[in-house]
């Protein structure tokens, strides 16, 4: 994927697009099809939806960026909460002058995407809600194991039960690798942003038609927070996609796309 650095709030912000390259500080080239703005979930990185960028960079424009401590972008530490997160994307967005987009957020970034929906009103297209619902319900054990990898007193976990059965190694370790490029504090810091957002009725609010996605084979809890936020978003769909677990950007990126690219060119505006 071509990308570059963006200078947003002092922070040097890492940005994946597709199309041709452009100039430093320049937006991406966005002239095909829909644009799509990517926003990773807790511990990512942009570079997780590149099998979604192949399966729809011949329709549509693309882009991704990693959030502040986060994979090649600068600093150390999350920023702490889904609000901030949101100001933080606003700011890039009105940086590159990008206009007519659809979010797409996968796990928190679905969180970042719907505070920036009700932060923007009437500004967004669509939204693309991946692996992610109304709340976040993270126990306090993983919120305590969180920080004893964060003081290094605990190796990174590893959960095989987030993918689906169908999921191969492979794809299991690309998983377990992308999460190495981002600092444990900057984990430990997004899980506490999750756990903190709760919008309740101010999810009515959102203004623009959404398509929540999970996996077949995605967490009991996620399902649930899933279908609860369809229920509440005044154009919001819930779509199920096969053999997927939480990790469906790498376990099942074309199938994914295919669902996302129904949307772009029927569902959203």
């Amino acid at each position: 994927m071509p990308n570059k650095y963006v200078q947003i709030d002092g922070v040097a912000t890492f940005l994946h697009h597709t199309g041709p390259s452009t100039l430093p500080e320049a937006p991406p080239c966005l002239n095909r099809g829909k644009a799509v703005l990517c926003l990773h979930g807790a511990g990512g990185n942009g570079n997780l939806f590149s099998g979604l960028f192949d399966a729809l960079s011949e329709k549509h424009s693309l882009m991704a960026f990693d959030q502040p401590g986060h994979g090649r972008s600068g600093g150390l530490d999350s920023l702490g909460a889904i609000d901030a997160m949101a100001d933080f994307t606003l700011a890039l967005i009105a940086k590159l002058g990008l206009e007519n987009l659809i979010l797409l957020g996968h796990d928190m970034g679905a969180a970042v995407a719907l505070e920036c929906a009700l932060k923007s009103p009437g500004r967004f297209g669509g939204l693309i809600l991946c692996a992610a619902g109304d709340r976040f319900e993270l126990s306090d054990a993983a919120l305590a194991q969180a920080q004893r990898v964060r003081a290094g007193k605990e190796r990174r976990p590893f959960d095989p039960s987030v993918f689906a059965p169908e999921t191969t190694p492979d794809v299991m370790k690309k998983a377990f690798m992308e999460g190495l490029k981002t600092d444990p504090r900057a984990t430990h810091g997004d899980l506490n942003a999750c756990r903190d957002w709760n919008p309740g009725p101010r999810l009515a609010g959102v203004d623009c038609p959404a398509r929540i996605l999970h996996g077949d084979g995605e967490i009991g809890w996620v399902k649930e927070r899933a279908a609860a936020l369809a229920h509440t978003l005044p154009a919001g769909e819930l779509e199920i996609v096969p053999a997927a677990g939480h990790a469906l950007l790498l376990e099942a990126p074309e199938a994914l796309g295919t669902r996302v690219g129904t949307f772009l060119t029927q569902g959203a505006v």
